[in-house]
């Protein structure tokens, strides 16, 4: 991450200069795949230089041994470019301990980044409707590098959610179905490998 985009960052996320770097928690300690568990057969899942490489054939959660209820995570995530279907997500909140978890997640992909949906909670949380999602595209415009490294933020406190990619606020909603559990990482299925690194999240009181 160049200096340029972490001054963009820290002056588009409310308060990013003042969290304390001691105040977070690693989801990933770099090396192994520890603290983490496909919920169904993967092709590969491993550590590679820091990153975690995840390639599957079928729709496959992996999801954490950590569970928070209110807090800020991010990371950054870089997914197939030869794959121009490919899908993605950060789950959070999640629940259940076998099988497809249930909960929320932030979307990674080319068509809907950053946005939240309900995981056996009735789809699309946000965006939802023409309107709503009309004014998503215009946010999210070009904002999603295909080919390149994305960050994506998190933050959960009591039922308001919100998200950001690459610094931008994107959405914004009020859900209450789940308020506390796992987070997972997921790969949609058809092949390809995407990679997440700087898992981390850091708990608010």
């Amino acid at each position: 991450m160049n200096r340029m985009f972490v001054f963009l960052m820290a002056a588009a996320v409310p308060s990013l200069a003042a969290e304390n770097e001691s105040q977070w928690t690693p989801l990933f300690d770099g090396k192994t795949t520890n603290g983490w568990t496909p919920r169904a057969k993967v092709e590969s899942f491993k550590a590679v230089e820091g990153e975690l490489h995840l390639s599957s054939k079928i729709n496959v959660w992996v999801v954490s041994d950590l569970q928070m209820a209110d807090f800020v995570a991010e990371l950054e995530v870089k997914i197939p470019a030869d794959n121009k279907g490919f899908n993605s997500g950060l789950g959070f909140r999640l629940i259940g301990d076998t099988g497809k978890p249930k909960g929320y997640q932030c979307e990674i992909d080319r068509a809907k980044p950053a946005g939240i949906y309900g995981i056996g909670m009735g789809g699309w949380l946000y965006p939802k409707g023409k309107a709503q999602t009309a004014a998503y595209q215009k946010a999210t415009k070009g904002l999603f590098k295909p080919a390149e490294w994305n960050h994506f933020r998190v933050e959960a406190k009591g039922p308001r959610l919100r998200t950001w990619l690459n610094g931008k606020l994107i959405a914004e909603v009020m859900h209450k179905q789940s308020l506390k559990g796992r987070f997972g990482i997921q790969h949609h299925g058809n092949g390809g490998t995407v990679k997440f690194r700087g898992l981390r999240a850091r708990e608010l009181r």
